[in-house]
């Protein structure tokens, strides 16, 4: 009896537990996955959702974005302040996008954390991500730049008709940076008080200040004519004139014109004048950079410095004595100097007025007695040539180009001591120019008219050549003004 009443015992503790596990198993199905609310302890964007069906909490995100989207960020830099909202700088949430995000998170979550956290002590979180509007951000930049950046100014020298020779102050430059700005707004969706930010900058320090021109005096200086009737050649010498205008060159440095000047380009404002290609003249870009490389040429000459890349024109120019010309062309041929003194020196330069003018300054313990000179050793005369051209008026002709000579010229600097004597010589190149024949264009033939040559007629806009950038160009006279 005793032994059936134990197997009873035991049969009904063995059905308790089994309705028991059946029923928490039955229990938990529901509650982890037919429940249609968050568990205890969820958190989306730091909001407690748990006992919220997903339109509940989707409704409840909406409302918290709504708030925090109100919170007010001001990004400042000393006196200046930009202030905003955080709304006005982000992308819409969707809550609703959100909750099915987080919900299918949740379905696979582990069960071991779901069953000990049915309290909610535990926080589940689900943070949300900010995305910012590119565009929106970007016009922030805009502003901040507008207001807050600066060119950086190098200490230059002018000229004062009262006070002579005066330093200009440098000053430094603010660029502001951005992204590392950016970087300090929130990443995530989370209440805050408003929020403050410094904007990042940079200070550009000058390359030359003013301790660098102190005591600095005029060692050099070259000037150039032009003809300012002739606008776009002369806007051309203006423009690289401007960009050479302040150039500090280090000691040992080397100078380099197409790096200073940088690339003649229609972007960069400059223009077509007339330059020759063979034995024509074509309207080409940025005609005219020549005489400002051969003005600086000179000037440099004079100044002692060393010389390390200068290649002359293939046609003589009149507005620098024959082998005194140093033709540039971005990317090919260039004009570079070596700062051979002991200490730096400083380009002024100017042009107008038709005249263009390169001082160089320098501690004047360097200012030298110095002579540039040429010897021309050959000289070959020019030839006629005469091309048919149809509309033209029967028997006549047009000078469409004057011809003028080629020359094989020496050229030397001379340094002489302070009693006059000479130092030193040196021969600075040996240079062809070729000739550039006088190009007529003769009208087609006048069966009705008697033997002989035709008329003449000249056609003055072509009697003024131009220079161009490559080295294949020859002007009209101009007078030269040595100094040094």
């Amino acid at each position: 009896m005793i032994q059936v009443k134990w197997k009873s015992i035991i049969i009904y503790v063995l059905v308790l537990l089994l309705g028991i596990s059946a029923a928490l198993v039955l229990y938990f199905y529901q509650v982890f996955y037919k429940s249609h609310h968050f568990l205890p302890g969820v958190r989306i964007a730091t909001i407690n959702v748990g006992g919220y069906d997903q339109n509940g909490a989707a409704d409840l995100l909406a409302a918290e974005f709504d708030y925090l989207s109100d919170t007010g960020i001001s990004f400042n830099y000393r006196d200046y302040q930009y202030d905003t909202r955080l709304g006005d700088l982000v992308d819409s949430p969707d809550p609703r996008k959100i909750i099915v995000d987080v919900w299918e998170q949740e379905r696979h979550r582990n069960l071991f954390s779901k069953v000990f956290n049915l309290d909610g002590a535990e926080a589940i979180e689900y943070p949300v991500k900010i995305t910012y509007d590119a565009q929106k951000l970007k016009n922030m930049g805009s502003d901040w730049k507008e207001h807050l950046e600066s060119e950086c100014l190098n200490a230059r020298l002018e000229i004062d008709p009262v006070k002579g020779l005066v330093v200009i102050p440098a000053k430094k430059g603010i660029q502001v940076d951005i992204q590392p700005t950016l970087a300090a707004l929130p990443g995530e969706w989370q209440p805050a008080e408003n929020i403050n930010i410094k904007i990042a900058v940079q200070e550009i320090e000058p390359r030359i200040k003013e301790s660098d021109l102190h005591g600095m005096g005029e060692i050099s200086s070259f000037s150039t004519w032009y003809n300012p009737s002739q606008t776009d050649r002369s806007h051309n010498v203006a423009l690289a004139t401007r960009a050479l205008n302040t150039t500090m060159v280090a000691a040992g440095e080397v100078f380099s014109f197409n790096k200073t000047v940088g690339p003649r380009l229609p972007e960069g404002g400059y223009r077509d004048a007339m330059v020759i290609v063979g034995d024509k003249f074509e309207q080409g870009l940025a005609g005219g950079i020549c005489q400002v490389s051969s003005t600086l040429y000179n000037a440099c000459l004079l100044a002692g410095l060393k010389i390390t890349e200068r290649h002359n024109h293939n046609l003589a120019v009149a507005y620098v004595p024959l082998g005194q010309d140093a033709t540039v062309s971005y990317g090919t041929q260039d004009f570079c100097f070596q700062n051979n003194l002991g200490d730096p020196i400083y380009i002024w330069s100017q042009a107008g007025n038709g005249k263009v003018t390169m001082r160089i300054y320098g501690k004047l313990k360097y200012k030298q007695s110095i002579q540039v000179s040429h010897i021309v050793d050959q000289v070959i005369d020019f030839k006629e040539i005469r091309e048919t051209k149809e509309d033209l008026p029967p028997g006549t002709t047009k000078i469409e180009q004057n011809g003028s000579p080629g020359y094989v010229v020496r050229s030397f600097r001379t340094f002489f001591g302070n009693d006059g004597n000479i130092v030193r010589q040196e021969q600075l190149a040996r240079d062809n120019y070729r000739p550039l024949n006088r190009l007529v264009y003769v009208g087609p033939a006048e069966s009705s008219q008697p033997g002989g040559e035709p008329p003449e007629t000249e056609d003055p806009t072509h009697t003024s050549p131009e220079e161009n950038e490559g080295g294949n160009a020859a002007e009209d006279g101009s007078d030269v003004e040595l100094r040094g």
